[in-house]
């Protein structure tokens, strides 16, 4: 009975420390860039999930390309237990990749500090390995 007690109680306190995960999909437009030249501008299709935990938070988005087949991004961080980021992931289609932003109206690459302002912006995957970049609205 004691095990039984235990066993419920590092449930409970292994639960607590789990914080959801949504669901999301819809349309918008998209930009593939490669090797920084705009390959195509177009209606894509997304599907996606984000989620956190105490010690992880992630984001995953498929987005459905017509012409260009899938792009599959990727971005996870982790946390140690005092909330200090420790390391992170980006991928597209499983190739290591950086995130960065663009202006909407330019296309032109800005900076962290730009984006972090409040002023509206392209999030983009860039794979370090092949040099295909997706951007969304």
């Amino acid at each position: 009975m004691r095990k039984i007690a235990l066993f419920i109680g590092a449930m409970s306190v292994a639960t607590v420390g789990f914080c959801g995960v949504g669901q999301f999909s819809g349309d918008t437009t998209c930009y593939v860039y490669k090797q920084d030249k705009l390959q195509k501008k177009l209606t894509c299709q997304y599907d996606g999930a984000e989620g956190a935990a105490m010690s992880y938070a992630f984001r995953q988005v498929d987005y459905n390309l017509p012409g260009f087949g899938k792009m599959a991004t990727s971005n996870s961080a982790d946390y140690d237990d005092n909330s200090n980021h420790t390391g992170w992931t980006t991928t597209v289609n499983d190739e290591p990749a950086v995130i960065r932003y663009r202006a909407p109206s330019s296309k032109k690459v800005v900076s962290q500090t730009y984006a972090e302002s409040g002023k509206k912006v392209l999030q983009c995957y860039l794979s370090t390995t092949s040099q295909w970049e997706i951007c969304s609205e």
